[in-house]
């Protein structure tokens, strides 16, 4: 853990992140993360953004007056539909956790005993912790709210941040074979095939991230052995915590992948109803593909995927509508994925350090001494 965060200090020139942390101030600790480069990530975002939309030649005169028209209790739907997909993320998250933590706890309780239930850590604040850790990656660049998510669940657990980073790898791989299933059925669709660049470049990116994530492991699961004697001696306990986390986190795979496919159903529903409040006509199945789209686009290393998502989404609508059409559904769509992030997210944020603040101040068991 202590690795972790001189690394993101130098990244970001703050040296006492750690301490801001220890001290139980998250604010403090969030605004260490907030520096000039993140503030630059955001310029170049917008830029890239800009010059993306100047490409598809948007009417934005027709997309003022579209959203104007918007349709309201659709979009709160939409709204709704979107926060419900994170319940069912904070209760698969869970279910992970537990399975990776049972398998640990049977070779260190001093008393014999399997303990399969992590203290604390409830529906609620595996709820909280997945809001709390898509806010801060709406704000960071790199992903790193999925790192304070593994921080929380190290400090919950007592096993570390390595154990708590490879439950959320599980997580990552789960959800990949989703949109990877879920994209290649709704390309089936297509009586064409592929229609524009970024649908190619969507199926390319899908396809690479799922093969590299199951390579990966596969790699844990019969070259782990080899890859842990490449290792310093000193690394090799974390790499051991963050094998198990990973590799013990697929029992129950039935629930934890239907859990999965609740959420992604709930995403799909949310972009449904954004298109139905805009009145605009869009096939089934690009529906789906352009729902997918985000856990793919949102893997860029900008916050909240900022400048990739919008314009590859709208990439995408284009084949079937005109791009003014298509630039309000992406806009309007981005409204919930990330600008209510924001809000929302924040607010979960502000609850979970009000509430569970004094438990910062334990130290994360995988920090040497």
């Amino acid at each position: 853990m202590r690795f972790f965060y001189s690394i993101t200090s130098r990244i970001l020139k703050k040296k006492n992140l750690e301490d801001r942390f220890q001290n139980g101030n998250q604010n403090q600790a969030l605004g260490s993360f907030l520096s000039f480069r993140t503030a630059a990530i955001f310029l170049v975002a917008f830029l890239a953004m800009y010059a993306l939309f100047r490409f598809f030649q948007i009417d934005w005169d027709s997309v003022i007056d579209a959203l104007r028209s918007l349709h309201i209790g659709n979009y709160i739907i939409a709204l709704i539909s979107y926060y419900l997909s994170f319940l069912f993320r904070g209760m698969r998250w869970k279910i992970i956790a537990h399975n990776a933590f049972e398998a640990d706890e049977s070779k260190v309780n001093s008393l014999g005993r399997c303990h399969s239930v992590i203290s604390g850590f409830t529906n609620f604040r595996s709820t909280l912790l997945v809001l709390c850790g898509w806010f801060v990656n709406s704000l960071i660049w790199l992903r790193l709210g999925d790192a304070y998510r593994a921080y929380r669940l190290g400090i919950i657990s007592k096993l570390g941040f390595p154990w708590a980073l490879g439950t959320l790898v599980a997580e990552r791989v789960l959800d990949m074979a989703i949109v990877f299933v879920a994209i290649l059925f709704s390309l089936i669709m297509f009586s064409s095939g592929l229609q524009t660049e970024a649908i190619q470049i969507l199926v390319i990116s899908a396809t690479l991230i799922t093969f590299l994530l199951f390579s990966f492991i596969l790699l844990l699961m019969y070259g782990g052995n080899w890859v842990m004697l490449l290792m310093p001696t000193r690394a090799q306990p974390y790499y051991l915590k963050f094998k198990m986390g990973v590799l013990k986190s697929f029992k129950n795979i039935v629930v934890i992948t239907g859990l999965g496919l609740l959420a992604w159903i709930l995403e799909f529903t949310r972009m449904f109803f954004v298109i139905e409040s805009l009145s605009i006509e869009i096939p089934i199945h690009l529906i789906i593909l352009a729902s997918m789209s985000n856990a793919v686009l949102s893997t860029f290393p900008t916050p909240g995927g900022i400048g990739f998502v919008e314009p590859g989404l709208t990439g995408i609508l284009l084949i079937s509508v005109a791009s003014s059409d298509a630039a309000s559904v992406a806009l309007l769509d981005r409204s919930i994925t990330y600008l209510s992030i924001l809000i929302f997210g924040g607010l979960a944020f502000w609850i979970h350090h009000i509430c569970f603040s004094k438990e910062l101040g334990s130290r994360d068991p995988a920090l040497p001494s």
